[in-house]
């Protein structure tokens, strides 16, 4: 599934299922993807929106998320429905610029993309839009 991802993509997805253990979720939903990709690289944020940083983000999602008892990493959890949406809007995003991998920026493209979730209202109420995130990467 993850064969046209880079190794710091990758890592974004590892990083938002070990966050679902921690906060004792059942599902990697959006904010965790989110989360994980903030993780993974400290000045995503700031290279679309100068204004804000990945802590000022960081911080607004974690308002969100109900922390429950913590579960084993070795249970297999999966993806919402609205995080599968962003994997493939990321491939999508990849696709469309002429990328021949997967990027940690056309996963969070993805996340600003996804309707649904919190994760993508958040990035957009700070500021964030595909069209000019799609201007710098080209």
């Amino acid at each position: 599934m993850f064969e046209r991802y880079t190794e710091r993509a990758r890592r974004s997805i590892f990083y938002a299922r070990e966050l679902v253990s921690v906060y004792g979720s059942m599902l990697i939903d959006t904010e965790h993807v989110l989360l994980g990709i903030l993780r993974e690289d400290p000045n995503v944020i700031a290279r679309f929106l100068p204004s804000k940083t990945n802590e000022d983000i960081r911080a607004e999602v974690e308002k969100g998320i109900v922390a429950k008892p913590k579960i084993p990493t070795s249970i297999d959890i999966p993806l919402s429905k609205g995080s599968e949406r962003i994997l493939a809007h990321a491939m999508e995003e990849a696709e469309m610029l002429g990328h021949p991998e997967v990027e940690v920026e056309h996963l969070l493209l993805g996340v600003v993309r996804e309707e649904d979730g919190a994760a993508g209202q958040i990035l957009r109420s700070a500021g964030l839009n595909v069209i000019a995130m799609r201007q710098q990467l080209v």
